[in-house]
């Protein structure tokens, strides 16, 4: 494939006002639109390098006790997955601003480089600590794949193809949900965990070859300095909260213990500076002034409830039906399918339908679909059916019958979100938008997770206080599972109520039409009328 054959346009609609769907543009240089044939190879290859980042952690989650058992090493592999977590939340707005002021093609494979260097290190690790540490080396470059493809995305294809290509993109977190367990499981039942990070290679190795030879640079037309205080205060601050929950909530330790209360003081006072600064300087690591837009503000409210929301949904809901059904491992993972299949559905119908109608028409009923059909999941006992069906055949209830309008809710939540925030930024600071709503996305996960951990312990201990048989002790671990969805559900409402705030739509200008007027061709946000057209 010739490079210079790629062609790719960024959004040359005429100047819209905020809110509109379409923000002033500048195009990338050395960017030209693809072929069909092209575009498909290119996305293809894209898609797999946002899948194996997708997929990773649960994959990984999935033979941790074989991981635990081969290195002889029990205690501490909980940070397998934590030290994952927090590097790839670190690296996500490093990696997005650096799309933006330098070649986006070339940032992401710089993370898609990493990525493979840190499975292959990990896969080659001898005892706990180095999994640990190669862990997060991979977790660092994981962080950037998926904010960068989708600024690649919004810069490589037209607003008629682009919405179908980063829902494409988004489904690989549905996948991921279903074939992560799958591919765990089976790898296991084979070979060695080692190749849990091994098959990484072929993947990762074929999205490199396909990028670098069918992509230019995409160089960002508005270079700007990359912000080195900013990302020293986020990677502190994030780092200090993360690792203070994941003690709490994986290693047991008590929020008075001094090391939380150090950590969490410390995340508070390095945040407060950072929000300072990233104000402040003329070219900030995340901006944050993009929040101003209801827009964008609406969309990371959304998707930082929607990372609450599905975290601790698939974790606490497999739990229950582990601890409290006693369901095997392989029943947990089927009836998951009942979210994660509905939620590839939402993904990709977003994607279709969002040319044709505004941000808000889709996602304010996918929230309330989706918040209404948890409240039905806040009402589980020891004894509740996995299907309930009325006149023998058609299914009323159940465990799994909401699981189905909460995943669909969810997916168009997801993909309407990131779209809305790819459409409305400024070209020069689409990557940072998209990593943004990337980061509150993770955060939201992790936080959510800790935090309705440590709570759940405290309930079940509160409530079994004056438990005196087994039945009473079920009761009050039924309780807390009931509580921990109610607040989900509650959380998924808060998120419908703030999607009335994502107005506008895509504008969609279509060109080569015979006999039809260019509308005027717009200058960049802040740049002067003599500085050079966009398109």
């Amino acid at each position: 494939m010739d490079p210079g054959a790629v062609r790719v346009t960024e959004r040359s609609a005429p100047q819209a006002e905020p809110g509109s769907g379409e923000g002033p543009t500048r195009p990338d240089r050395g960017a030209k639109r693809p072929s069909d044939l092209e575009g498909v190879l290119v996305l293809v290859g894209i898609f797999f390098a946002v899948l194996m980042g997708a997929m990773d952690s649960l994959v990984v989650s999935t033979v941790l006790p074989t991981i635990a058992g081969d290195l002889h090493q029990v205690n501490g592999v909980t940070f397998v997955v934590s030290a994952y977590l927090v590097a790839s939340t670190i690296a996500i707005p490093i990696f997005s601003r650096l799309s933006d002021i330098s070649s986006r093609r070339n940032v992401f494979l710089a993370g898609l480089a990493i990525f493979i260097a840190g499975s292959a290190l990990a896969g080659f690790s001898q005892n706990l600590t180095e999994l640990i540490v190669f862990r997060s080396v991979q977790g660092f470059g994981g962080g950037g794949v998926f904010p960068v493809a989708i600024a690649m995305v919004a810069v490589m294809f037209p607003p008629e193809t682009r919405t179908r290509a980063i829902a494409f993109l988004s489904a690989a977190s549905g996948i991921s949900i279903v074939a992560g367990p799958l591919l765990g499981s089976y790898i296991v039942s084979v070979t060695t965990w080692r190749w849990v990070f091994y098959v990484n290679l072929p993947f990762g190795a074929f999205a490199l070859l396909v990028l670098l030879l069918g992509v230019g640079p995409l160089r960002s037309s508005t270079p700007g300095r990359f912000d080195v205080p900013g990302a020293a205060l986020s990677s502190a601050w994030i780092g200090a909260l993360i690792v203070a929950l994941v003690q709490v909530s994986d290693a047991g330790w008590a929020w008075t213990d001094p090391r939380v209360v150090a950590l969490l003081a410390s995340a508070a006072v390095v945040l407060a500076l950072w929000i300072v600064w990233e104000l402040r300087t003329p070219s900030p690591l995340v901006p944050l002034r993009l929040l101003r837009r209801p827009v964008i503000a609406s969309a990371n409210a959304i998707m930082l409830v929607s990372g609450v929301v599905l975290s601790s949904l698939i974790t606490f809901l497999s739990l229950y039906l582990g601890i409290v059904l006693r369901l095997s491992a392989g029943d947990i993972r089927d009836m998951i399918y009942f979210a994660a299949l509905p939620m590839l559905a939402g993904v990709m119908l977003t994607g279709t339908l969002l040319n044709r109608v505004s941000y808000r028409t889709l996602v304010v009923p996918g929230l309330l679909l989706s918040g209404l059909a948890a409240l039905a999941l806040t009402s589980l006992t020891a004894t509740t059916p996995l299907w309930a069906f009325s006149f023998g055949f058609l299914p009323t209830g159940g465990l799994t019958l909401p699981l189905i309008p909460v995943g669909f809710g969810l997916g168009i939540a997801l993909a309407g979100a990131t779209i809305a925030v790819q459409n409305e930024a400024p070209a020069a600071d689409v990557g940072a938008a998209v990593g943004l709503t990337k980061f509150f996305q993770t955060f939201g996960g992790a936080v959510g997770i800790s935090l309705l951990t440590s709570f759940q312990t405290w309930r079940i201990a509160q409530l079994s206080a004056g438990a005196t048989t087994p039945a009473s002790e079920l009761g009050a671990v039924v309780t807390s599972y009931n509580e921990i969805l109610l607040v989900l559900a509650v959380a998924t409402l808060l998120a419908f109520v703030a999607a009335f705030w994502l107005t506008g739509r895509i504008s969609v200008r279509r060109s080569g039409i015979p006999g039809a007027k260019e509308p005027p061709r717009p200058v960049a946000l802040g740049s002067s009328p003599t500085d050079p057209p966009v398109g």
